[in-house]
C-alpha cells in the first residue's frame, strides 16, 4: 500500500477548478488499495467545499500546515493551538497586515487592503473571545512575494520560539511551534503504520518544503520555485502524472519480488 499526501492550491485546486485527469487518477489510485489525502494550510471547510462537486473522498487531512490532522471520518488525530497574545503581537509586528485567523472551526478576517477569502470579518482581534487559536495567516498582493518573504523572516527572527511560519507564494501561514506539513506527514505515517518508502508527497511552493523533506518520494512541478524543485525526486506536469509514476514504481517492485 502506498500513501500520497497532496498539497491543495496549485497542485489539486487551480483557482476555481480541479482537472478531470487528476480526479480520475486519484480515484484509480484509491481503488487499487492506496491512500490519498491532503496536506495543506487550508481549513477543513476550505478543502471540502471546493471538493464536493468532484465527489472526491480523502483518507486523511493534514490541515492548517500540520496544526490539525484528521482521519477520513474527521476524527482528530492531532491538534495544536497558539496563544492569542502571540497572534496580537505578530499582527502589530507586521503593521496590521491583512490577516485571517482560524479558531473554533471558524475563519475570521482582518482586511484593510484586500479580500482574500470569504470569512467572518472583524475589526479587531479583541473580538475573538478566546485564549488560543488554531492557526493564522497573513495575505499580501500577488506582486508582493518578496515582501512576504521578508515578513516571514521577520516573524521567525522574533517569534521563532513560539510559532512556525511558512510562506506560500504571497501568503504566510502560521502554526504552533513544531507544526509543519512535514511533522504532519510523520504523524500520518505512524497512524497508518507505514514505512517511509511507502510515503509520497506532492506540492508546489515553499510551504511544501517540510513535506518534501519528510516523505520517501517527493514530486513537484516546473512552475515551483527552484529550491522546491531541488528537493523533489521528480518534476511532473500534473498530479495525475505523479500518480502514474507512483503506480509504475509499485508494479516495478512487484515484478522485482517475483
Amino acid at each position: 500500500m502506498k500513501l500520497l499526501a497532496s498539497d491543495f492550491d496549485n497542485t489539486l485546486w487551480f483557482g476555481n477548478h480541479m482537472k478531470k485527469k487528476d480526479i480520475w487518477a486519484i480515484q484509480r489510485f484509491q481503488k487499487h488499495g492506496n491512500l490519498f489525502g491532503l496536506c495543506t494550510g487550508r481549513t477543513l471547510e476550505g478543502v471540502l467545499r471546493p471538493s464536493q462537486p468532484y465527489r472526491l473522498t480523502y483518507d486523511f487531512y493534514i490541515l492548517l500546515s500540520g496544526g490539525l490532522i484528521l482521519d477520513k471520518n474527521f476524527e482528530v488525530i492531532f491538534e495544536s493551538k497558539i496563544p492569542l497574545t502571540i497572534v496580537k503581537e505578530i499582527y502589530k509586528l507586521l503593521n496590521d497586515q491583512d490577516m485571517s485567523v482560524v479558531c473554533q472551526n471558524q475563519v475570521y478576517a482582518l482586511y484593510k487592503n484586500s479580500h482574500y477569502m470569504q470569512a467572518n470579518e472583524i475589526q479587531s482581534l479583541d473580538e475573538l473571545h478566546v485564549e488560543e487559536v488554531n492557526a493564522f495567516s497573513f495575505h499580501f498582493h500577488k506582486n508582493e512575494i518578496e515582501k512576504a518573504t521578508a515578513a516571514t523572516q521577520k516573524i521567525l527572527e522574533k517569534y521563532g520560539d513560539d510559532v512556525a511560519a511558512f510562506q506560500n507564494n504571497q501568503h504566510i501561514d502560521l502554526a504552533a511551534k513544531g507544526c509543519s506539513k512535514g511533522a504532519g506527514i510523520k504523524i500520518i505515517q505512524e497512524h497508518f503504520h507505514l514505512e517511509e518508502d511507502c510515503i509520497y508527497g506532492i506540492g508546489d511552493s515553499w510551504n511544501d518544503i517540510p513535506m518534501l523533506k519528510s516523505v520517501g518520494h517527493g514530486y513537484t512541478f516546473a512552475y515551483a520555485p527552484k529550491d522546491v524543485q531541488s528537493l523533489a525526486e521528480k518534476v511532473v506536469g500534473s498530479l495525475a502524472e505523479g500518480i502514474r509514476d507512483i503506480e509504475n514504481k509499485k508494479r516495478f517492485v512487484f515484478f522485482q519480488k517475483r
